[in-house]
């Protein structure tokens, strides 16, 4: 079957891995020329992923016969609403149903409107003035969020990113006057306390397929420092929840993702796709803070490799209206690392010469995906956006995490990675803070 894959990251390297597992002819839209990706494309159209009608075009002429999208932005300019008018069966929300991620207030009241359980306390604001009387008068810690796609890079917490009135203040004049997230509106919501986890499901519009949890690592540094970023790394367990989450709290969380996909059938915009929820595990239970409505970047990768069975056919099936009852994972443990450029998150430095041992990687046993770099030369070249990711596989996360480590060394250049995601003393810490919270 012809497949197009639309982005060039690591999550849709893994994609295409998962894809080619299952003998699928790949053709790949992408900005960027990700040479894992390149490899096991038939044909390749490179350019702009938000230009819809170019790919469309150009996947009608070779006889496309299923897509699968990575990005959020070509979602946001409906290119399944164009694919699909075009007779192409696509893994990926129509631009309306695309409005979970696109558009945060939506998500909120669609939540409040058919009392769906999990949603933090928020509040609206499209002008100073409002915002000013609100921050004024509170006596609380909050979250400030543009409403739309800032690429996991705009929401500002009190106490990691600013921590005093006039700082607040500052961000929402800012967001008004430059209209971050594409609008001069934004959401306050209450600022929740504990720990992130990723529910990613498959979803064809009526029933929801969940995947194993993993939880992500946005901060640029160690010790969940410094500034924000699109993901540093992710991990996962074998027995498919997180240390520091019950099998109570994730049927509550997967219970609010599928009452989210009720209501989007009840409206008459229903959600066929990868819905994915990130929620905070609270002192009352999981909490959404956000959906985003494809694979995440980089849970993607704990996800996809493990994956038993025909992902094709689960494709296939999604966009056809008649999921599996479930879809089979292996009992391993994942932890994924990525390799950035020096100065990612603040002042990354692109054009660094990356040598990586390919064959040395695979003899660990660990996955290599390929994100943002450049080739020039038959040489690797780090651009301003992450390069690439290892990912170790075990049966534990102990095991997992030494194999990613060992994996890295195969790496050589300048550049960053994360060390500490997945260690298990990081994460005996992370269990000892949920059980403080919970009390």
């Amino acid at each position: 079957m012809k497949v197009l894959v639309v982005g060039g990251g690591g999550r849709e390297h893994a994609i295409v891995e998962a894809l080619h597992r299952s003998q699928a002819e790949i053709y790949a839209a992408m900005a960027n020329q990700n040479p894992g990706i390149r490899r096991r494309s038939k044909e390749i159209l490179l350019g702009d992923v938000t230009d819809v009608e170019r790919i469309v075009s150009w996947a009608k002429g070779h006889g496309i016969e299923l897509a699968v999208i990575g990005p959020e932005a070509p979602l946001e300019r409906g290119i399944t609403d164009a694919l699909e008018a075009a007779a192409i069966p696509t893994v990926g929300p129509s631009r309306e149903a695309a409005r979970l991620e696109t558009n945060k207030e939506f998500t909120r009241t669609l939540m409040r409107e058919h009392r769906i359980t999990g949603s933090p306390q928020f509040w609206a604001f499209d002008n100073l003035a409002g915002f000013e009387e609100f921050v004024n008068d509170s006596y609380f810690e909050f979250v400030i969020k543009p409403l739309g796609l800032t690429g996991g890079k705009g929401v500002r917490v009190w106490g990691e990113h600013f921590s005093t009135k006039p700082e607040a203040l500052a961000y929402g004049r800012e967001i008004l006057e430059k209209n971050i997230g594409g609008t001069a509106r934004f959401l306050v919501e209450e600022k929740l306390v504990g720990e992130e986890f990723s529910l990613q499901a498959f979803c064809d519009g009526r029933s929801l397929v969940p995947m194993p949890l993993a939880q992500d690592h946005k901060r640029a540094y160690e010790e969940d420092k410094g500034p924000n970023t699109g993901g540093m790394g992710s991990y996962s367990d074998a027995d498919h929840l997180l240390p520091f989450v019950t099998r109570d709290e994730y049927e509550r969380a997967l219970e609010t993702m599928t009452k989210t996909v009720d209501a989007m059938f009840a409206r008459d915009t229903p959600f066929k796709g990868i819905l994915y929820g990130g929620f905070m595990a609270t002192r009352d239970g999981p909490k959404l803070l956000e959906y985003n409505v494809r694979f995440a970047d980089p849970e993607s990768m704990n996800v996809l490799p493990i994956l038993e069975g025909d992902f094709l056919d689960v494709c296939v099936r999604l966009t056809g209206g008649n999921l599996p009852s479930n879809v089979k994972f292996s009992r391993k443990a994942t932890v994924c690392k990525y390799v950035v450029p020096m100065g990612y998150g603040s002042h990354p430095k692109a054009g660094e010469q990356l040598k990586v041992d390919e064959e040395s990687i695979r003899r660990t046993g660990a996955r290599l995906y390929y994100a943002s770099v450049d080739e020039r030369g038959g040489h690797l070249y780090t651009t301003t956006s992450r390069s690439l990711a290892v990912v170790g596989i075990a049966s534990d996360l102990g095991a997992a995490e030494s194999i990613s480590e060992e994996a890295l060394a195969f790496v050589a250049g300048n550049f960053y990675a994360r060390r500490d995601i997945g260690k298990p003393e990081i994460v005996k810490r992370k269990v000892e803070r949920m059980q403080k919270i919970h009390g």
